[in-house]
């Protein structure tokens, strides 16, 4: 009893040390190959495991590999879990040849129940993925409590069932630690565009206002000049630019004026249907000029709470934004539709794309994949939409299109 408690502790230990890794790993500054580290970390907990097998008091030899390839599918990727169980089939034929034929029968189906709990597990909360996760063990122990019985090892159980605790608390502890990892490691990130946001409504604030007064004066003086019948056309050309630069700095003004004081109004009932289609027969000309179709597929009757100057704004810009990402012309599919208990608006392009470095930093003040955007008008939308309770989900690939996917609580 004491080696098999020595055993079980030390393999208790292995996994536990994933978890700490991960966070240890996760919250450097720096990158520090840190997602190449926590590979071997995997790799080494499931050579260890293999190892240094528990076992019990009738010579049947149980460990913890599984739980290394759990972490590895759900938390880097099916490739690396694919990896990994290769891995441990090439040592199983190497140490018990006999066996390898069960072992690869046992994790291709394992790796089958991944696949099949696989987009549940990563919608869920954190309670529900540990639940899944004893989901999953819980069948491994059923099938070793049948391993056991069959070798005539049924007065093992007590063993089995110490075993099967003790993993499922490693299990449920080693997710508790990673997934606590990446909500603080999203709520740091949240407050640093807080941080920034506030910085960028208090110089908006304190300086739009002061810029606006000279602005307008030098634009007066412009539109004069440009009234003068002795110009030549060089002087006429370069004036005629002046206004048009004066102009594009009053609309950033003018968004940063929307960051300082942004529309307090009072939320009222909104047909987004209707409001929609109002907006996509107002860019229709400006599509038109871009060689760009505005494709709609919207549901009636579709009713959400909001300011629609507000809403109005969202939609134009990022329909905006899916012209201009089609230099070559293209289509631009709008669908809204009910989804549970939310209104999906839907802006899909078929422009260039974007990298996920590109998609990470959307929404950030002076980020924009625009040679003279600013980053402000997507800010605003973000900032409006989380107002109103809802959320943006952005999905793009390079050379195929991008995919803004709205998300308002419906009224």
């Amino acid at each position: 009893m004491v080696a098999f408690l020595k055993d079980l502790i030390l393999h208790f230990s292995i996994i536990l040390s994933l978890g700490f890794m991960y966070n240890f790993l996760w919250m450097q500054k720096r990158y520090t190959y840190k997602l190449h580290i926590f590979k071997l970390s995997i790799l080494a907990a499931l050579l260890l495991t293999m190892a240094l097998p528990v076992r019990f008091h009738g010579g049947m030899e149980f460990d913890l590999k599984l739980i290394p390839i759990f972490i590895a599918y759900f938390y880097l990727g099916r490739t690396d879990s694919f990896l990994l169980v290769a891995v441990l089939l090439l040592l199983q034929g190497f140490l018990e040849i006999e066996k390898l034929g069960v072992t690869s029968i046992n994790y291709a189906v394992i790796l089958i129940l991944f696949f099949a709990i696989e987009k549940m597990y990563k919608d869920t909360s954190v309670k529900k993925k540990i639940a899944l996760g004893l989901f999953v063990y819980a069948l491994i122990t059923s099938t070793r409590l049948a391993a056991l019985i069959n070798s005539g090892n049924a007065e093992d159980y007590l063993y089995l069932l110490v075993f099967s605790l003790v993993s499922f608390i490693a299990l449920s502890v080693t997710i508790y630690i990673i997934e606590m990892t990446n909500f603080q490691l999203q709520m740091m990130h949240e407050l640093h565009k807080a941080e920034k946001f506030s910085a960028i409504s208090q110089l908006a604030a304190s300086v739009a206002h002061e810029i606006r007064n000279p602005m307008t004066t030098i634009r007066g003086f412009m539109q004069v000049l440009q009234g003068e019948r002795n110009l030549s056309a060089d002087q006429n050309l370069f004036i005629s630019i002046s206004l048009q630069e004066l102009d594009r700095t009053q609309t950033i003004i003018d968004n940063f004026l929307s960051l300082a004081k942004p529309n307090t109004g009072g939320m009222v009932k909104i047909n987004l249907s209707r409001l929609l289609r109002e907006i996509i027969d107002f860019m229709r000309s400006y599509s038109h000029l871009a060689n760009t179709e505005l494709v709609e597929g919207i549901e009636k009757n579709l009713w959400i709470k909001g300011d629609a100057h507000e809403i109005r704004q969202v939609f134009i810009n990022i329909l905006k934004n899916g012209i201009e990402a089609m230099p070559g012309g293209g289509s631009i599919y709008i669908i809204a539709k009910i989804d549970k208990d939310y209104v999906k608006v839907q802006f899909r392009d078929e422009g260039v794309g974007m990298k996920k470095a590109q998609l990470e930093r959307l929404g950030n003040p002076y980020y924009s994949t625009k040679e003279k955007g600013t980053g402000l008008g997507l800010m605003i939308s973000y900032d409006i939409i989380q107002r109103m309770r809802g959320k943006i989900v952005v999905d793009s690939e390079e050379g195929k299109g991008t995919t803004f996917t709205i998300l308002l609580p419906c009224e």
